[in-house]
């Protein structure tokens, strides 16, 4: 029987996903699967260094530290990593780093994530090798324990599928308020919805470079979706409105009905032409959305009675 490869689809950034599976298996059997516990000293020594700045700092969710600071830990831990002064471990951890030097310097691959974890909620972790490696395991239930390693096929960490997916997490996770954005046509392709988190902003989403690459890839299918939700409330329409009204290079929609009709019509126009991921049009959109979001951070999220 004559057999067809299947083409693999480029990896998004951030994507969950691990592009060459029977390379960077073998790879974590050599260098890493004997270094587990000297790896989880690598990352807790990192987490301890990571809490001493960030915990402290102000946070947008209006929670104790290190609750929903997940991005922030990750990142950080991942500045740290690369600056370590390997002299200046403890022995347990300089073994984990030696480990991890040596996965890498072999062509072991290593890559920081973000999607959807159990079904439950976001979070960002690392992706190296075949196992996923979360620094900020505790920033959901602050009991958990900082740190989790795991086979990635066991960690049931999954992509994003589209914006309808993208949802359900931000209402289930952040207990958000979600609506289609029929405010900003102009803007809509790209960021085609608008959160209200109780106790937190209001912005546009999403700004992810894995949303983005996301709804580019997929030719602004997502976008439309989602924009296809019936016309915003008005009650909300009115005061997203009166929070953006006056943004320079802005198109703002009068009515919810006009706005749903110019998002869906951008989107379609969009669906036209040759646009990609990280172009100029979308760094101006990026540019937009953001001093847009300046604005709708002032509002006040409540939840309704």
């Amino acid at each position: 029987m004559n057999t067809v490869d299947t083409p693999v689809a480029p990896l998004l950034p951030n994507e969950p996903r691990i592009s060459d599976p029977a390379t960077q298996a073998a790879l974590t059997h050599r260098f890493l699967t004997p270094a587990l516990q000297e790896l989880e000293a690598l990352f807790k020594h990192i987490r301890s260094l990571v809490d001493e700045e960030l915990q402290y700092t102000p946070s947008n969710y209006a929670k104790p530290y290190p609750i929903g600071r997940c991005l922030e830990i990750t990142l950080a831990a991942q500045e740290k990593l690369q600056r370590l002064d390997a002299g200046k471990l403890p022995p347990p951890a300089a073994q984990g780093y030696a480990a991890l030097r040596d996965f890498l310097q072999h062509g072991g691959s290593a890559r920081q994530v973000w999607g959807d974890l159990r079904g439950e909620f976001f979070q960002n972790a690392f992706l190296m090798g075949t196992l996923y490696i979360d620094v900020s395991n505790d920033t959901v239930t602050p009991t958990k324990p900082k740190i989790e390693i795991l086979p990635f096929d066991q960690a049931r960490f999954a992509p994003i599928r589209d914006y309808l997916h993208y949802a359900r997490m931000t209402r289930q996770y952040w207990g958000a308020y979600v609506f289609a954005n029929h405010i900003l046509p102009d803007l809509a392709p790209y960021f085609p919805l608008i959160t209200a988190i109780p106790g937190g902003h209001v912005r546009l989403e999403s700004d992810f470079h894995y949303m983005l690459a996301l709804v580019h890839a997929r030719r602004f299918e997502p976008s439309l979706e989602v924009l296809k939700a019936p016309p915003m409330e008005t009650q909300f329409f009115d005061a997203f409105r009166g929070a953006v009204l006056g943004l320079a290079e802005m198109t703002v929609a009068s009515t919810p009905v006009e706005g749903r009709a110019l998002a869906l019509e951008n989107c379609r126009q969009f669906q036209t032409e040759e646009r990609r991921h990280g172009d100029k049009r979308e760094l101006a959109a990026i540019r937009r959305a953001r001093a847009a979001n300046g604005k709708l951070a002032g509002l006040n999220v409540r939840l309704r009675s």
